[in-house]
C-alpha cells in the first residue's frame, strides 16, 4: 500500500481580528499558509494539536469554519484537540465534524482514515503550566484499543508526554505520562503526536513514537530557548504511516511552494493584517 500522508499543525496561536501575535507575526496568514500548503502534499488527513487561539482570544468559530472549509474542498478529515490556551469546551461541535465517535470531553474523538484510527485526547490545563488527562479519559482510550484498527492507531494531545528539551519549558508536559504509557504500550498506537513546545522534535514513550510538532505560529530557538526564531513561513509535521513504517519530518510552506498544479482552496477567512 502507498503510505498515507497526515499532516500535522500545532500551535497556531490566533488572535482576534486586528491584532498580531507579539506584535509582529499575523497567525492567521500562518496558518492560511500551512493549510495551502498541505493540499499541496494531497493529505488523507490534517491534525491540529492545540493552541488554537492564543490566550483564549474568541477565535474558535472562525477557527472551525476555516478547518471545515479546508475539509469540504481537500475531502479529508480535519481533526482537531484543544490546548493550554484554549478554554475547556471551545473545541467542540463546530469541529471534528467526521468523527466517529465522541469520548468523556467534546474533544476527545475518534476518526478513521483509509483502516487507520486516529484518537484525540483533550489534555486540557486551560491557563496551567501542564496538562492532564483524567481517569475518564486513560478508561476511555483503554476500552478503545481493544479492538485493534487494520493500520493501527495515532493519538493527539496537545502536552507532550515526554519532557522538553529546553530547561525553558521543563516541566509543561503531560502531567501524568506512565498513566497513559501504561496503556499505549503494548496496544495498536503506532505514534504520538503533540505540540506545545514550539520546536520540531522526536522522543519516545516507553515503546511508542512521540511526534512534536514545530508551531505553526512561531517557534523558539533550541540554542537560546527563550529566543524566538525569525521564519518568512508556516512550519508543520509530515507523517508518513505505511503498513510497518511511521516516519515524520517538519517543513514550512515556503518549500511547498514550488510544487506545481497544486489544489486552490476557496477564499481564505479574511485575514488579521492587511497586505502591503
Amino acid at each position: 500500500m502507498e503510505p498515507l500522508t497526515i499532516i500535522q499543525l500545532s500551535d497556531t496561536h490566533l488572535h482576534s481580528e486586528g491584532q498580531l501575535l507579539h506584535g509582529t507575526i499575523d497567525s492567521w496568514q500562518r496558518t492560511e499558509q500551512a493549510l495551502e500548503a498541505a493540499a499541496c502534499l494531497e493529505p488523507d488527513a490534517i491534525v491540529v494539536t492545540g493552541d488554537i487561539a492564543d490566550r483564549g482570544s474568541p477565535v474558535h468559530e472562525r477557527a472551525a469554519e476555516l478547518f471545515n472549509r479546508t475539509q469540504r474542498v481537500l475531502d479529508c478529515p480535519v481533526i482537531s484537540v484543544p490546548g493550554n490556551h484554549d478554554p475547556l469546551g471551545a473545541v467542540g461541535e463546530l469541529f471534528n465534524t467526521r468523527r466517529l465517535s465522541t469520548g468523556p470531553r467534546p474533544a476527545d474523538t475518534v476518526h478513521e482514515v483509509h483502516g487507520l484510527r486516529i484518537i484525540g485526547l483533550d489534555s486540557g490545563g486551560f491557563q496551567l503550566a501542564q496538562g492532564n488527562l483524567e481517569r475518564e479519559q486513560l478508561d476511555w482510550l483503554s476500552a478503545l484499543l481493544v479492538a485493534p484498527a487494520p493500520l493501527g492507531s495515532l493519538l493527539l494531545l496537545h502536552h507532550p508526554p515526554v519532557e522538553a528539551t529546553n530547561e525553558a519549558r521543563a516541566g509543561r508536559g503531560l502531567q501524568n505520562p506512565m498513566e497513559l504509557a501504561a496503556i499505549t504500550a503494548g496496544s495498536d498506537i503506532r505514534a504520538i503526536l503533540c505540540g506545545h513546545y514550539h520546536q520540531a522534535s522526536t522522543s519516545q514513550l516507553v515503546n511508542t513514537p512521540v511526534f512534536m510538532a514545530p508551531a505553526v505560529s512561531y517557534n523558539m530557538n533550541p540554542f537560546a530557548p527563550t529566543q524566538i526564531v525569525a521564519e518568512p513561513a508556516a512550519a508543520f509535521n509530515v507523517i508518513n504511516v505505511g503498513a510497518k513504517t511511521v516516519d515524520a519530518f517538519a517543513a514550512s510552506s515556503d518549500q511547498c511552494s514550488a510544487l506545481s498544479e497544486s489544489p486552490v482552496l476557496p477564499a481564505p477567512v479574511k485575514s488579521s493584517q492587511t497586505s502591503n
